[in-house]
């Protein structure tokens, strides 16, 4: 079970958002109400992801990202003409409107489940592709082995095309 802060000044935002992950396998362990608290309590409880808004009492999302402990995510929900206020590559921007299905699939994504799931269904050719896929990326273009998995994995997002076959693609076989 994934557990979840959320970060979010209005009450009835923290309310909807905790209603839509009920039953999902995400346990929401705390709303915080100002970035000071957020980060006190990312510090002290086993999270592994934050939901907030682009930012809470006056803190960015961008400076929250920054202070997170190391393994622990972030998601942000915001408005279309708020995205660009998040520069912060790391941060899972999440459109509104957020639908309940929305919300929990781009959970699942951006915390891996789904490809972990599928890893372990691919067959071992498919994953020296894409292991060679990631070498590729990383001594190309200087990545980490996560930030190229998470290259194909969004690049896989965007065109709709599986994983196996973003991989190909970037080694052009």
């Amino acid at each position: 079970m994934e557990r979840v802060i959320l970060a979010f000044s209005k009450e009835e935002t923290a309310r909807k958002i905790t209603h839509m992950l009920e039953g999902t396998g995400c346990e929401v362990c705390c709303v915080c109400r100002s970035g000071s608290e957020l980060l006190r309590y990312t510090s002290e409880l086993d999270a592994s992801l934050v939901i907030m808004g682009y930012k809470i009492g006056g803190v960015l999302a961008d400076d929250i990202a920054a202070d997170l402990p190391p393994g622990m995510k972030l998601m942000s929900i915001v408005r279309a003409e708020n995205q660009d206020m998040i520069s912060n590559d790391d941060i899972f921007v999440l459109p509104l409107p957020v639908n309940r299905q929305s919300l929990i699939s781009s959970i699942e994504i951006f915390l891996g489940a789904i490809s972990k799931r599928r890893k372990t269904r691919r067959d071992p050719d498919e994953e020296k592709i894409i292991d060679k896929a990631k070498l590729y990326l990383m001594e190309k273009h200087h990545m980490t082995e996560e930030q190229a998995h998470r290259f194909i994995q969004k690049r896989s997002m965007d065109t709709g095309a599986k994983f196996i076959d973003t991989a190909r693609l970037i080694l052009h076989i």
